[in-house]
């Protein structure tokens, strides 16, 4: 045999047994323990477990809209078909007793602006008192005068017998409704 044959059957047994006693270090076998799984408990056909008391949720006071209505030119009394609008509102706002209410009164564009602010004043005070009247309390309601409707009346939507429209001599009553997210709510 040559000599570098001889070296390199030397240097692979070498390697050989490197590798080997890295691999197997120990003759032991090594067992894993199965691990242990218990049985789950068998559940009730009523689940009882699932059914906690739930507490009762009041359910939030809350209303979309109340009815908006009108007034004759130059007046701020209600009319008939006004009052029975505004008993709708009161019969919605009585069964939610958390929500309160904001009068926002306007005229249409005949007249003075002050005469107008003034005279819308009196509009959303005229609904306030009717509400105050007919049992919704005072710290439930707040009243706005806003003078002039923002938008004019086009001449289409004008009265015939009286200058003006009706369309903007209006209270409009919104509802204010308690913050679902505010705390204690």
């Amino acid at each position: 045999m040559t000599r570098s044959f001889k070296l390199l059957l030397i240097f692979s047994l070498m390697i050989g047994l490197i590798a080997f006693s890295y691999g197997c270090g120990t003759t032991e076998e090594v067992v894993e323990e199965p691990e242990v799984v218990e049985e789950p408990e068998e559940l009730d056909d009523e689940m009882d477990w699932m059914e906690e008391e739930e507490e009762e949720v009041e359910e939030a006071d809350f209303i979309e809209e109340l009815n908006p209505i009108n007034f004759d030119f130059d007046k701020s009394d209600i009319t008939n078909r006004a009052a029975q609008l505004l008993a709708q509102n009161i019969e919605m706002l009585r069964e939610n007793p958390d929500v309160n209410v904001r009068v926002d009164a306007y005229t249409d564009h005949v007249g003075g602006d002050q005469y107008n602010v003034r005279l819308s004043v009196r509009r959303a005070e005229s609904v306030a008192n009717f509400y105050r009247t007919n049992g919704i309390s005072s710290d439930r309601i707040d009243t706005r005068g806003l003078g002039k409707h923002p938008i004019p009346c086009t001449a289409a939507e004008a009265d015939d017998g009286t200058p003006g429209c009706e369309k903007n001599r209006v209270a409009e009553s919104h509802p204010i409704n308690p913050d679902p997210y505010a705390p204690g709510s």
